[in-house]
């Protein structure tokens, strides 16, 4: 019998038979999207790689060998994510999904450090960026106004707030210049064996921004997954809280994990 992942108890698995359903149940409890189509004329592919490392085909046919050796071996992002503790984030009605999923998968990468991950404010970057409107984009927008305006802590910049006098105060300029992403790979877009790739890396497994235009919305991908019937999938960190899924989690089988834009954040600067 091949190898499964353990999900724990009533996991939401999202796959082609419930997407859509889904999809239309959340747009009528109000949850926030955001995500829209890259531009690819203005930001082409590539534009947000400035990689570390990058990463080997692995066949399908070794999948379920790398899934189990990362499960046991405790060494996926998921595992730093838990050990650092990285809160599950709340976009609270605001259509930033593909900010906020970049900024959790920003401090997944710095718990994989061995440290504490710092609390960051997505709507930092997000409101300097789009000059204060509540507006979608996508995963390479967001890491440009990363690297543009850093992102700074929730205890200086409080969550959601649209108070321009932020970004003048010394505090706030001096945390947000701490928090940046250094490197990162942008991978093919539609390629599912892209994303299984960097998780089940044994050296440098990272976090991954899916955009996926199925649903219309960005999170981040933070481990592989082993299914029944020889399956496989992802599991996500959402940014709509705990009250989604399994405590802000979920699984996404193999198309609904196919991204049309997927970067692996593979380092942040150093905290001080």
């Amino acid at each position: 019998m091949s190898y499964q992942s353990d999900l724990g108890t009533d996991p939401l698995i999202i796959d082609d038979s419930n997407a859509a359903q889904f999809v239309e149940k959340w747009r009528d409890e109000g949850r926030a999207f955001g995500m829209v189509p890259r531009d690819y004329r203005a930001a082409p592919f590539g534009s947000a790689s400035k990689p570390m490392f990058s990463y080997p085909d692995v066949p399908r046919s070794q999948w379920a060998d790398r899934i189990k050796q990362a499960d046991e071996n405790k060494t996926t992002p998921d595992d730093w994510r838990v050990a650092g503790g990285v809160p599950i984030l709340d976009q609270n009605g605001f259509g930033l999904c593909w900010c906020y999923g970049t900024v959790g998968a920003m401090m997944t990468c710095y718990a994989m450090t061995g440290q504490p991950a710092p609390h960051l404010s997505a709507a930092g970057p997000a409101f300097q960026g789009k000059q204060w409107r509540d507006q979608g984009g996508w995963g390479e927008e967001a890491l440009r106004y990363i690297e543009q305006f850093g992102v700074p802590e929730l205890s200086v910049w409080p969550e959601h707030s649209r108070d321009r006098s932020l970004p003048q105060r010394p505090e706030v300029q001096a945390s947000a210049a701490k928090h940046k992403v250094t490197q990162s790979l942008e991978l093919p877009r539609n390629s599912f064996a892209a994303l299984i790739s960097v998780l089940t890396d044994p050296k440098h497994a990272r976090p991954v921004t899916l955009g996926l235009d199925w649903w219309g919305h960005l999170v981040y991908a933070v481990r592989a997954v082993a299914l029944p019937g020889g399956k496989f999938g992802s599991l996500i960190a959402n940014s709509w809280a705990e009250s989604w899924g399994n405590r802000g989690m979920g699984v996404l089988v193999e198309s609904r994990s196919t991204a049309q834009e997927q970067i692996a954040i593979q380092r942040c600067k150093v905290l001080a």
